[in-house]
């Protein structure tokens, strides 16, 4: 396919940034298309910085295991050109070896994160602020993250192995063959002897999802789930008062330790909750359809600007910012 420098002399860096050829050349860049985008720049100086931006953008946005074959890159760029700006904005998965991924990005400063010994009840408190996650061990070596805005709960004499847990946190938990190890979060009651699990506690919906060994997920005496294999999810609903069980890929729900959240059909709502809840960001959305839209993929939570650029490419919509405020219009 023959190209033109001159095709590309108005495209913004949105505009660049979901070119298939332009998307080529960023993501599998050789000789002709090196020298073509560098041509480019040559002829039309105005335009490196909106090159600049759009690189940064579709570095994210799009993240490829290997290089596929010239029928598969034709076949993958045809199927990110006309997803852009329909109401389904996820790129469903292939049967090829390739996956395009929706990719954005922010982060925030994260200020330290506080300890409070409360002298009435001789409990620890522990917290971590909006986008932070921080890694404590308990008393007996228990391993615990905790996801931003999470706070963890236990008796200062550890008599008992036995944590409250608000928001999100990750337990390898220390084995014992003389004392199980107990989590409570909203309703929710997790019984171990030694193991790995995600529990995550937000809006009313605890998620428990079992990583390595086995628990009891308890949310009264009627209703008990036995998770054994990894993936293994209970769901439970406060306001239904429903626990349910579930199969769920582990790193769906535990790269938010890596700052990376993993979304496969994700509504923009709940996606929205998330940068709410973890992140501290309020988002408005000047129209409620946007919110129904979807977004599959692999989003890595690192740097706000390319968050914002995305956003807009994405969503195909003008994304601002006051403050902690996220607002998103559609075009």
């Amino acid at each position: 396919m023959h190209h033109s420098i001159y095709s590309y002399r108005n495209y913004t860096s949105h505009q660049l940034a979901t070119s298939p050829y332009f998307l080529e050349w960023v993501k599998f860049p050789d000789a002709a298309n090196t020298a073509f985008w560098q041509s480019f720049v040559t002829a039309y100086p105005d335009k490196a910085a909106d090159v600049d931006a759009a690189v940064s953008i579709a570095r994210s946005l799009y993240v490829v295991h290997e290089r596929p074959t010239p029928l598969q890159q034709r076949e993958m760029w045809d199927e990110i050109y006309n997803n852009i700006g329909n109401n389904k904005i996820y790129v469903r998965k292939s049967p090829l070896v390739y996956i395009a991924r929706a990719a954005v990005a922010v982060g925030v400063i994260a200020a330290a994160s506080w300890l409070i010994f409360r002298p009435g009840n001789k409990e620890v408190n522990i917290a971590s602020n909006f986008g932070e996650i921080k890694t404590i061990y308990l008393p007996d070596s228990t391993e615990v993250t905790l996801n931003g805005h999470s706070a963890i709960t236990y008796k200062k004499e550890w008599t008992n192995r036995e944590v409250w847990i608000e928001g999100e946190a990750f337990f390898n938990v220390r084995k014992s063959v003389h004392q199980q190890f107990d989590v409570h979060s909203n309703g929710v009651d997790v019984h171990v002897l030694g193991t790995s699990f995600n529990i995550r506690n937000r809006r009313g919906v605890t998620a428990v999802v079992l990583n390595t060994g086995k628990i009891m997920v308890a949310a009264s005496a009627e209703k008990k789930l036995i998770l054994s294999q990894p993936g293994d999810m209970a769901r439970y609903d406060s306001e239904q008062k429903d626990l349910v069980q579930k199969k769920v890929p582990v790193s769906k729900v535990t790269g938010w330790q890596q700052h990376k959240l993993q979304l496969d059909q994700t509504p923009v709502a709940d996606f929205f909750g998330v940068l709410e809840d973890d992140w501290g960001y309020q988002i408005q959305a000047t129209d409620s359809s946007l919110l129904k839209k979807t977004i599959s993929g692999e989003i890595e939570m690192t740097d706000k600007e390319v968050l914002m650029n995305a956003l807009a490419v994405i969503l195909d919509a003008k994304v601002t910012q006051q403050g902690s405020t996220i607002i998103v219009t559609p075009n």
